[in-house]
């Protein structure tokens, strides 16, 4: 695999040299150089300060870059978005500059001359002209599109975040493909798909600026949640100005948990149990909001012995007992509904949804939780209590004038109840708990930033489309809620297309700022559907998945481009933004956006692409007009001008525009709005869509007799409550051999996608600690192993083994192993300094949620010993 770096270069001279100096060598250089001659005076470098965003990671920060000479010389945060989001940025967008200048970039396109495809194979590239990469690429895209355009297949990953997923949609639509896959899967599908089973849309922040508790199941927002840069400095605001506690569950002691209140090690993948059994513990004790519950969520409505929502005469509207009348009604104006018991409808037993979570409760206890999760019963009751008194249930507070309901406990998650074997039912779990005191849209809670009820097709049944149009086999009957796309699937579906009743075999597949298989669980079994299509690689450098690709194409980074930003809005703002860019040191020609323009333009696809841009971003008035090229500038010019209304001057002065919410938009127009009262959609405590669904895929697996889906997981993943079975994934049951827990997690210095692999900064200026992971044990763990911190370890799982080097600790749990997932790249496209680490994702086992597609990235176990 190691190849030697000077023929490797010479053979890719597309890459470029890097220097082999060290900054001590230069340093040391500049010390000891004799003045030059005095020469003669010249004019001062031009200085510009340039306003933008950072696209490294999904935070989307605003920087405020100084470069001199056409030179980035330094980056910084935008103060003016301190107001609206970033107070700061992270290391990896402090140095995104060392990306840009990063000599290993690559800098023209590529073709493969071997046809073999491996780890250790020789591609043999071939740098060969812009001209002939778009002749080329046109006559095999020509080809597949009047064969059956289904066989392209279109992924991308950070892609998403630069040019956005707009233009990737609208490429795919005008070629007349289905398969447009994105990278969500390997990052928060399932708590997605949760909220929109839920609540019927997704995205969720605590409203930290009123909130009194913070209950954090595995936020890692100091290194690599979504919106860290506004909830590590909201957080802190919080904990001084409005004394917020923070309590963090997860297994290992986080930056978060450090700085947090309480840390509570729970075991891993255990946590829906100690959720469920603190859900007890309010029941029973009655501190619940019952108010909330009937006005808002379907807690009243009746459920029959099958599990079904009773409906009415006409097969749709859900019924309640109402108390009045003592009878099952709609519930409409007149109507009372009751939270509990049980009831005789037309001859049937039947209960209310929220009898039903009850009784699932009964041997729940905070024990049993105790024996399962690992956490000490007096805690789970001590924190249930907490979370009861902190949300002050019945409480209501005014800001601007409007009366509000006051509830500041908010109990939040990002991958840490979502990245799992059930992650969709891990964060239905935590929802359940905020649903019950009430905290949904209220002061001081978890508020609902996707728009309540924005996609109310999230409550119908699913389609479970069967044979499945889409190579990803997204809302198939395989993966019925899977409405993020599923990344990691087509690359299995590849290698056995009639195992997943495909009624085609894609043969070509272009890759967008993705390294995708390098950061999926089981990553082997990934890169062999790479040997099964025809490739194209769209990135800035030689990536792993670029070195199994037919064809390499460079990008520009976000220094170098133009882009309509994507942006993070807050609970309490919004902002939309630009990136201009500011340098461009290989004189590189295309970027992703110009590179699609000019494949839809030769395939006589221009026009098409230009409507179907304009239907992807909602357009109206001003669009992209038919008959005409656009440069990429152009193209954020007409979105900067629909979206915001203002003279792009604003645009490249200020580099973003932002507004602020009222006091009514921000808890009014929400859960108040959709929700409340009778004859309203209700949130779905019980989502009985889901068990509907699951007797669909019954009829649908059987009558074709899918040997791909076993009926008896999907029983258990499509429980319309969450329960005890979610805490025990496939390999916690039949792993019994394998002692250790192992969990992943984000760091600080890189993301998985490869951008930030070759950044000397992170890796060589900040410390070796920022240039590899580790293999985190518990001190008492390593010792009855014999291991100590540098001991080279072997972690062994189900999949395959590993080497890593351990870190003995005391923050995890004695039966759990951490490893950070974005280190141990091996491609030689990298620098040395880039390839180091563990690479954990190899030997992950592959259990995707059979609801949302999500990776398992946290239920594996493995052996651990000394190599």
């Amino acid at each position: 695999m190691e190849l030697q770096r000077r023929g490797f270069i010479q053979g890719m001279g597309a890459l470029g040299a890097a220097s082999g100096l060290s900054f001590d060598a230069v340093a040391q250089a500049a010390k000891a150089a004799t003045p030059a001659a005095k020469a003669s005076a010249r004019p001062p470098l031009e200085t510009r300060h340039i306003k933008s965003g950072c696209a490294i990671c999904p935070n989307f920060c605003g920087i405020d870059a100084t470069v001199v000479g056409g030179v980035v010389r330094t980056i910084y945060p935008d103060t003016a978005r301190a107001e609206f989001y970033n107070h700061g940025i992270c290391p990896k967008g402090a140095s995104g500059m060392y990306n840009t200048y990063d000599p290993y970039r690559l800098k023209k396109p590529m073709k493969r001359t071997n046809p073999k495809k491996g780890p250790n194979e020789d591609p043999g590239w071939v740098e060969i002209s812009w001209e002939e990469a778009f002749n080329s690429l046109t006559v095999r895209l020509a080809k597949i599109r009047a064969d059956n355009p289904s066989k392209l297949v279109w992924q991308h990953g950070q892609g998403k975040y630069l040019i956005q997923e707009q233009f990737c949609e609208a490429f795919t639509k005008a070629y007349g493909t289905p398969n447009m896959v994105h990278r969500t899967t390997a990052c928060e599908a399932a708590r997605h798909v949760a909220d929109e089973l839920t609540w019927a849309s997704a995205n969720i922040l605590p409203d930290l600026k009123y909130s009194k508790l913070l209950l954090n199941f595995g936020a890692n927002y100091h290194e690599g949640e979504q919106a860290s840069r506004w909830l590590d400095w909201q957080t802190a605001m919080s904990r001084e100005q409005n004394d917020l506690k923070i309590v963090v569950v997860e297994p290992r002691l986080s930056g978060v948990a450090g700085k947090a209140d309480e840390w509570v090690p729970v075991r891993p993948g255990k946590d829906v149990v100690m959720l469920l059994a603190m859900a007890k513990v309010l029941i029973d004790a009655n501190t619940i909001d019952e108010p909330f519950l009937v006005e808002f969520t379907n807690s009243p409505q009746l459920v029959d012995a099958a599990g079904i929502i009773v409906k009415d005469k006409d097969g749709k509207t859900p019924l309640v007992w109402d108390t009045a009348t003592n009878s099952a009604k709609p519930y409409v104006t007149g109507v009372t509904p009751a939270l509990k018991g049980g009831y005789t409808v037309d001859g049937k037993p039947v209960r209310t949804a929220f009898t039903v979570l009850s009784d699932s409760l009964k041997d729940i206890t905070p024990e049993y939780a105790e024996e399962v999760a690992g956490v000490p019963a007096a805690t789970t009751v001590r924190l249930a209590q907490l979370f009861a008194k902190e949300a002050r249930i019945g409480e209501t507070i005014e800001i601007e004038g409007q009366k509000l309901r006051y509830r500041p406990a908010v109990l939040y998650s990002f991958r840490g109840l979502s990245a799992k074997e059930y992650g969709v039912q891990g964060w239905r779990t935590g929802l359940i708990l905020n649903m019950l005191v009430g905290s949904i849209d209220a002061v001081g809670g978890l508020m609902l930033v996707g728009g309540a009820y924005a996609r109310p097709q999230y409550f119908d049944v699913s389609k479970c489309e069967f044979p499945p149009t889409r190579a990803d086999l997204a809302q198939s009957v395989f993966y019925p809620y899977s409405n993020h796309h599923i990344a990691q699937t087509t690359c299995l579906t590849v290698q056995d297309p009639a195992a997943w009743s495909l009624p085609y075999t894609p043969e070509m597949q272009i890759f967008y700022g993705t390294n995708r298989p390098v950061s999926i669980p089981n990553s082997w079994q990934q890169f062999e559907g790479l040997t099964k299509t025809y490739n194209v690689v769209i990135d800035i450098l030689m990536t792993e998945s670029a070195w199994y690709a037919d064809m390499v194409l460079p990008d520009k980074t976000y220094l170098e481009s133009w882009h309509f930003a994507p942006t993070r809005g807050t609970p309490d703002t919004g902002h939309s933004a630009i990136r201009q860019p500011m340098t461009n040191p290989f004189n590189l020609e295309y970027d992703a956006f110009t590179i699609m323009w000019e494949l839809m333009k030769r395939q006589g696809l221009r026009d098409k692409f230009a409507q179907e841009c304009n239907k992807s971003w909602g357009l109206k008035d001003v669009t992209f007009k038919p008959g005409r090229d656009y440069t990429q500038r152009e193209g954020v010019e007409i979105l900067w001008a629909d979206k915001t209304k203002k003279d792009f001057s604003v645009a490249i002065e200020q580099g973003f525009v932002g507004s602020r919410k009222t006091a009514k938009s921000k808890y009014l127009s929400g859960a108040e709005d959709k929700f409340k009262g009778p004859g309203k959609a209700k949130i779905k405590l019980y989502a009985d869509q889901l068990i509907d669904t699951y007797y669909k895929v019954e009829g649908i697996a059987k009558k074709n007799n899918l040997a791909k889906i076993d009926l008896p997981l999907y029983k258990i993943a499509y429980s319309p409550l969450p329960n005890k079975d979610h805490a025990f994934p496939t390999p916690h049951r039949e792993a019994k051999d394998y002692p250790f827990y192992v969990i992943t997690h984000k760091r600080m210095y890189r993301n998985q996608s490869g951008n930030t692999v070759n950044n000397v900064i992170l890796n060589q200026a900040l410390g070796a600690d920022a240039a590899t992971n580790y293999v985190q044990m518990n001190v008492t763990a390593a010792a009855a192993a014999g291991i100590k911190s540098g001991d080279t370890v072997t972690i062994e799982t189900r999949v395959g083994k590993i080497k890593g080097t351990a870190q003995v600790v005391q923050g995890i749990r004695p039966d759990t192993i951490a490893v950070s997932y974005h280190y141990g790249q091996w491609s030689p496209g990298y620098s040395p300094a880039g390839r180091k680490g563990t690479a954990i994702n190899q030997v992950l086992e592959y259990h995707p949620d059979l609801i949302s597609g999500h990776n398992s990235f946290n239920d594996t176990k493995a052996k651990v010993y000394k190599a």
